[in-house]
Parts: structure tokens; C-alpha cells; sequence
């Protein structure tokens, strides 16, 4: 688990300035405080931060094969490392190290940018091939691991976090209207796009090719799932849950390799239980395990519910923090770490969890990407409520769910049933309701207000398979949030807030075997009614207390409203009149309405105005300076 950047020139002799490759690489020492590797040849200059996991003698990066004709730079790791060395060796491969990354090396001498069909983990590499000046990007299948470039005239640079890129001082740093729209439509920035319109983020299951100054990017992994005319594999219920836990028990397995002690985040819901209670099961123990309470009871799971470390036959060793109000000043440290802004302050329990865990292990398991290959979020059950009207006219919809009184009652579920019947990024994101349902033309300044339409720019950045329309709606739903919000707010959520305290984050959910085994199963089978995740919670019986296993999905999130109740100083900086004619991306005018209206109780802006803060504090933070607050 590291931090790699790079150069490389369509220029083959032009030389790397080595100050500017340091920059890059020093401006990323919080992802790998156990030291630094470089490689620099003609026209191509790679950095490293390396956080020591596996191999902590010799496995120090840049890695390369036996001729040092091939070069790699990797942030993750890989699972089955293991097993592909012995492959490797007899075929003939010899190994300098004991490092899963050399692994990588091989397999692209054997197999060119196929490598990455052979992996098993989580993973952003960089691949110097100096046989034909070809650099290759790739990232892993869920985009656990993240991975930036901007191209320039005459060079292309990459680094895990973009704040590497901007420390070169090569790249302009304009803003991207198109992409600060999507904030607020959806929640989140969709990759490729980042707020900067000069770099992009490397979409997940993708990798990218530089050689002599051309680039291409080519998806090498997509999900499938059966249509509904397809047969999937006939299995009864136990049989099912019998190949899930086997599953999920060789994915924790496999994540138990490590050279240094692991622990586990744990809640009160199963996704986390189940994770602890499996290492524990496989002999891991004692598992020192992290949990987080909130001072608000409205918020606080752990408070009112027992956690797994609290019943017998398991050998956790539970630590706790609290999050508080007054933690909300953790936001621009969030922002710095995360880059792009979300509208959630879900980023500060995450970052609290991280600093708790890093004072005890450096790596922990979690129970990310559960709900996603599952369908375990309330939505599920929202759509499946919906499927009998969903053919009803848009129009007549709309009508129907414009009624005040359903709006105040049911307001989610109005804004699903007033979407689009066709399954896509228009209902997805109603149906999410992860932004703000207001409407944004007088919230931008006038600038920001003219441009294209969010919406089209943003379907055509969201591949869908041929065979989408043949799928279960279920399956649809599953792929649009495994190719969305997973990638895009789950998984970078996790890596920033973790990464900032130097420890890796590991999350068994998402073994791509294992989510490809759950793709088969039928629907029906994850959501018995409306009961979600049935199969898993079949599953994990006999593995964690039928208390746990009953307990509905309760999702992390931030107790932080009352902030706009009484505002810290440094948001009333931010949102003062002046700051924000200044920065000139929102109406100061409207901003000052929105924040009145909610402080006085007469409207809910909250995800309105923790957008309008973050991207104020983010422009501080990376378009003013590239520093930390």
C-alpha cells in the first residue's frame, strides 16, 4: 500500500527534472511513511511512497524483471501473489524478492497488458516498458485503489493523488464547470472527470497506453449479469449460501496475508461483523477491532446495540471513538486527502476510525462493498416498491408525486417515482437521493451557469452493456451502484481517510471472483420481500450471533447539522459575501438565503451548503495553493 507518480516524454532523450519527480512523490509521504524508491531513465521518471506490508526486507519499488528492461511502480496489493510466483518460476521466472508487486513484472513479460486478467486484489500500477517506450496505467476492477494523469504537450504525468500532478507545477489549474455541476446533481464527481479539467482520474477495470505521444484506454473487466430469460446456475437456497460463505471465507483468507498485524472496523450491522468474525474463525486472533459512536443518539449505532466483540467464541479486542460536533473542523483535512469534494460529511467518522486504527495496526478489513454486491440499501426496497407503476406516463407520475402531502411524507420515494422508467444515470440518481433535490440554476454565478447539459455529458460517461436492457431490474440497479457510487464515493471515501494516517484498508467484499460468484445469484434471493441481503445473512448462520444476522441495514453517516445552526469561524469565512464573490463559482446572494432558511428552520439546505463550503475550502486548498490548511 503506497503512493506512486511518474513522467514520462513523447520526447525519447528529453531528461526528468529529478527536484520536480520529488515534489510529486514527497507531496504523497502520509501514503507511505516507510520510505521512497525512484527510477529514471530517457524521457520517463517514476516515483514511489512505499507503506511496508508484505516483504518488509526486499520489497522496496521500483521493481523490475531480470534485464531491467521492464519497470513497475504499484499501490495495493495482490491476493494471490503466492500462487502466480510459483506459475511464474516454472516457467522460468526468476525473483529478487519476495514481493507480491514482482508478481506484475512477469506476468507482463509473458502476457503484455493481459497481466492485469491474472490479478487478484487491489491495485493502481504503472508499468516503464523500455523495449517500446510504452508506459502502462492500470487500475483494479473496483476502483480501490486511485489513479490520476493529465497529459500536456509533449508528456504524459500520473500519480495516486492529484495533488502529486499539480506539485510538478506543469499542469494550469482550471476549473471544470461541467464537472461542478455533476457535484451537486449527483453527489459526487463521475470519472473520469475531476473538478480540474486538466486531469482525470483512470476509470476502475481500465488501463491506459502512452507510447510515442499517443494515448488509448481499453476496459479489460466488466460485470455481468444473467438476463431474465437466462438460466443462472440451479442451486436451492442452502446451496447458495453454501458457495457465498465458502467464497467469503477464501477472499478473508487471502487478505489475511500480510507481514504485520491486521485488524477489522466494526459496527453493528453484518457487513463488519462478518468480516471480524471470519478472521477470528480463520485464526487471526485476537483481532483488534475499531468502532465509532457518535455523541448524538439519533446517530449512534453502537450505543444502543451490542457489537460482535461483546458476545462470546470471538477473539476480538474492540477500540472505540467518538465523533462529535465539533469535529466537523476535521472537514478540510477530509477535502485535502479526498481531492474532489462529496456532498457528505460521512468522510469525518471515516477519518476518526483511520487515526484510532493507525495508532494500533497498519492494516485493517472492512465491510465496504457488501451493500453493492448484495443490493443492501434502502433504495432496493424503494424500487422494488415502485416496479407496478412504473409504466404509468412520466407525466401522470410527476403529478402524483408533486402532491405536498406525499412529498413531506414520503419524499425519497416521490423523487424515485417521478424519474424515468427507463433504468439509468436520470433515475439512478433520484433514486440514490445522495444530492441535493433542489434546483441549481440560481445557486451557481452566472459563469458557472452557462455550458452544456449536465445530464447528457454525464450519461455518456456511464458505459452500459449491450445487454443491459435483458437484465432483472435488480441487476441493473446493482451494476449502475457497483459502476458509480461504489467506485466513486465508497471506495475513494475509504482510501483517503485511511491513506492519511498511512494505513491500508482491505475490503474481501470485493474480491472480483467473489462479486462475480454473487452476480449469478437470482434477485429474489438478496431481497426475500423486502428483506435485504437474505442469502448472506443465510450465509453467515453459525458464523455470527442471529441477533446481528437480524438486524436491518444502518448506514455511517455525520451528525453534522447543527454546525449551520451556529457557524465555526472558519465556515463563516468561507461563506461570507466577500469570499464567495471572490472565488466566483455560487450566487453570494442565494447562498445567504440558503443558509438563513436553514438556520431558522424554514428549509433543509444542509447538502446545498456543505457542497458550497467543501468546494470554497477545496479551492483553497488545490486552485489558490497546493498545500495542506
Amino acid at each position: 500500500m503506497c503512493g506512486l507518480c511518474g513522467v514520462v516524454y513523447s520526447a525519447p532523450k528529453r531528461p526528468v527534472d529529478r527536484d520536480m519527480l520529488h515534489r510529486m512523490t514527497n507531496m504523497m509521504t502520509h501514503r507511505g511513511p516507510d520510505g521512497d524508491g525512484y527510477f529514471v531513465g530517457p524521457g520517463v521518471g517514476l516515483g514511489f511512497r512505499r507503506l511496508s506490508i508484505i516483504d518488509l526486507q526486499t520489497g522496496d519499488q521500483p521493481i523490475s524483471n531480470e534485464d531491467g528492461s521492464i519497470t513497475v511502480v504499484c499501490n495495493g496489493e495482490i491476493y494471490n501473489y503466492q500462487e502466480l510466483r510459483r506459475n511464474l518460476q516454472t516457467s522460468g521466472h526468476r525473483f529478487r524478492t519476495n514481493s507480491d508487486v514482482e508478481v506484475i513484472v512477469h506476468l507482463y513479460e509473458d502476457h503484455g497488458v493481459r497481466c492485469v486478467d491474472f490479478l487478484r486484489g487491489m491495485f493502481s500500477f504503472a508499468i516503464w516498458d523500455s523495449r517500446h517506450r510504452r508506459l502502462m496505467l492500470a487500475r483494479d476492477r473496483f476502483g480501490i485503489k486511485p489513479l490520476s494523469y493529465a497529459i500536456t504537450p509533449g508528456a504524459l504525468l500520473f500519480a495516486s493523488e492529484y495533488k502529486a500532478i499539480l506539485a510538478s507545477g506543469c499542469i494550469e489549474r482550471q476549473v471544470d464547470a461541467g464537472a461542478m455541476k455533476e457535484l451537486f446533481a449527483v453527489g459526487f464527481v463521475l470519472a473520469p472527470k475531476t473538478l480540474l479539467s486538466r486531469i482525470r482520474r483512470l476509470q476502475p477495470a481500465h488501463y491506459l497506453l502512452y507510447e510515442n505521444g499517443r494515448l488509448t484506454i481499453q476496459r479489460y473487466w466488466d460485470l455481468c449479469f444473467p438476463s431474465i430469460a437466462e438460466e443462472g446456475p440451479r442451486r436451492s437456497v442452502q446451496e447458495w449460501a453454501d458457495a457465498v460463505r465458502a467464497k467469503l471465507e477464501e477472499s478473508v483468507r487471502l487478505h489475511l496475508r500480510s507481514d504485520v498485524p491486521l485488524g477489522s472496523y466494526l459496527s453493528s450491522g453484518i457487513d463488519s461483523s462478518a468480516v471480524a468474525g471470519l478472521m477470528s474463525r480463520l485464526g487471526a486472533g485476537p483481532v483488534q477491532t475499531f468502532s465509532v459512536a457518535f455523541e448524538d443518539p439519533l446517530y449512534n449505532e453502537i450505543g444502543p446495540n451490542k457489537i460482535l466483540s461483546e458476545y462470546g467464541g470471538y477473539d476480538l479486542l474492540n477500540h472505540i471513538t467518538t465523533c462529535t460536533t465539533a469535529d466537523f473542523d476535521l472537514l478540510t483535512r477530509v477535502i485535502w486527502h479526498r481531492e474532489d469534494p462529496n456532498l457528505s460529511a460521512g468522510g469525518i467518522p471515516h477519518m476518526l476510525l483511520a487515526r484510532l486504527a493507525a495508532q494500533h495496526v497498519k492494516v485493517v478489513m472492512t465491510g465496504e462493498g457488501s451493500d453493492e454486491v448484495f443490493g443492501g440499501y434502502h433504495w432496493y426496497r424503494v424500487e422494488r416498491l415502485l416496479q407496478p407503476f412504473i409504466n404509468l406516463p412520466l407525466s401522470l407520475r410527476r403529478l402524483i408525486a408533486s402532491i405536498p402531502f406525499l412529498r413531506r411524507k414520503w419524499s425519497r420515494s416521490s423523487r424515485a417515482f417521478a424519474a424515468p422508467s427507463k433504468m439509468g444515470l436520470a433515475r439512478y440518481i433520484r433514486i440514490i437521493d445522495n444530492a441535493s433535490d433542489k434546483s441549481h440554476d440560481s445557486l451557481f454565478s452566472e459563469h458557472l451557469r452557462c455550458g452544456h447539459s449536465l445530464l447528457t455529458d454525464t450519461e455518456q460517461q456511464l458505459h452500459l452493456p449491450k445487454d443491459f436492457e435483458r437484465w432483472d431490474r435488480f441487476a441493473q440497479l446493482q451494476y449502475m451502484e457497483i459502476n458509480s457510487r461504489l467506485t466513486d464515493y465508497i471506495t475513494r471515501t475509504l482510501d483517503a481517510a485511511s491513506m492519511s494516517y498511512g494505513l491500508e484498508a482491505r475490503v474481501p467484499f470485493l474480491d472480483h471472483e467473489f462479486v462475480e460468484l454473487c452476480s449469478q445469484i437470482p434477485p429474489t434471493l438478496k431481497m426475500r420481500g423486502l428483506h435485504e441481503k437474505h442469502i448472506l445473512r443465510r450465509a453467515l448462520e453459525g458464523v455470527l450471533p442471529t441477533e446481528i444476522l437480524k438486524r436491518r441495514k444502518r448506514g455511517l453517516s455525520a451528525p453534522f447539522w447543527p454546525w449551520q445552526r451556529r457557524l465555526p469561524e472558519f465556515v463563516e469565512d468561507a461563506l461570507s459575501e466577500s469570499r464567495l464573490h471572490t472565488k466566483g463559482y455560487f450566487n453570494p446572494q442565494h447562498v445567504r438565503h440558503m443558509l438563513e432558511q436553514h438556520q431558522h428552520g424554514k428549509g433543509h439546505f444542509g447538502k446545498e451548503l456543505l457542497g458550497v463550503l467543501s468546494v470554497q475550502l477545496w479551492d483553497d486548498l488545490f486552485v489558490q495553493e497546493c498545500r495542506p490548511s
